[in-house]
């Protein structure tokens, strides 16, 4: 077993939490013959080669961008190399949606959620964008939680870059933080306008004010859609809002701070396996909270691609 930690996770909150937690994670999960890797720069072929080599566990320590890191390592693997990896997570970051819904079975007593059964390791999807970024280039990249383009992935872009209040209140109130970065991009953030592809069977043109690509429906903070069930299942869930003014959108925050989404003014939801979209610029385009500018975006669905912790 490997453990990647990352010690700037949660505002450098994170390694605080991984030493206080630390003691009860061996006691419990870990025991004392794993190998702690802590920088994130480590060559990708060094992961290759702990992973070819056997390390068949491997946990991220950290927020969902950890995740999001490590999964992405064992993506590039060949098929046949990765098929007994088991990925798991110890949740020191900000948001921490891989863990979501919190469960008091899967929290320590410090409070850190985990993911660290592999005796009960189950075949999780995972989605793959294809995209065109900001130079030009051709780029892939993997998510298992969901994938964004609009107001989420230009808040978690400004989430991520700081600031004087968000850097403020991440270490003191990281909830406030997410809400304060929210309503900033609420009133700031503009329509994209774009083009739209559903499994090939349905297109649009659109204003896309939020489109989620979902596979765990939680983000954000205590935001989260009404649908579930796609960690296992043959889809995707898919949820547009459009066109939609400060007051609309405002009003759709609130609704997602409780839960729902389907049937709200201006929002459409699918079920799909393919996204196709093509914003008229390169845009923030969001995958497990890490966000990077791209266009023509490619999104499809890898059915029990990676094997996950429960």
């Amino acid at each position: 077993m490997f453990v990647l930690l990352n010690t700037s996770s949660n505002n450098g909150q994170g390694l605080l939490k991984w030493e206080e937690s630390r003691p009860e994670l061996e006691r419990r999960f870990l025991g004392r013959d794993y190998d702690l890797v802590t920088d994130l720069a480590t060559p990708k072929s060094r992961f290759r080669g702990r992973l070819v080599r056997g390390d068949k566990v491997v946990v991220a320590a950290g927020g969902d961008g950890t995740v999001n890191y490590l999964l992405n390592r064992v993506m590039e693997l060949r098929a046949e190399d990765r098929r007994d990896v088991v990925l798991g997570a110890i949740g020191i970051g900000s948001s921490n949606d891989f863990h979501k819904p919190f469960s008091p079975a899967r929290r320590l007593n410090r409070n850190v959620a985990f993911r660290l059964d592999a005796s009960r390791a189950f075949r999780h999807n995972v989605g793959e964008a294809e995209f065109v970024d900001a130079k030009g280039r051709h780029a892939r990249r993997f998510f298992i939680i969901n994938a964004s383009l609009g107001v989420t992935a230009a808040a978690n872009f400004a989430f991520n870059a700081g600031g004087r209040i968000i850097d403020w209140l991440k270490p003191r109130w990281v909830l406030g933080a997410i809400y304060y970065t929210a309503l900033k991009t609420i009133f700031t953030a503009r329509n994209v306008p774009g083009r739209l592809v559903i499994d090939d069977r349905e297109e649009l043109q659109t204003d896309i004010t939020n489109l989620g690509v979902v596979i765990n429906p939680h983000f954000s903070g205590n935001l989260s859609y009404d649908f579930d069930g796609f960690e296992r299942g043959d889809c995707f869930g898919v949820a547009l809002g459009e066109g939609m003014g400060f007051a609309e959108r405002l009003r759709t925050l609130a609704a997602l701070a409780n839960g729902r989404f389907s049937g709200l003014p201006k929002t459409r939801t699918w079920r799909a396996r393919r996204v196709d979209i093509y914003p008229q610029a390169p845009t923030p385009l969001e995958l497990d909270g890490e966000v990077v500018l791209a266009r023509e975006i490619h999104v499809r669905l890898r059915q029990n691609a990676v094997k996950v912790c429960a």
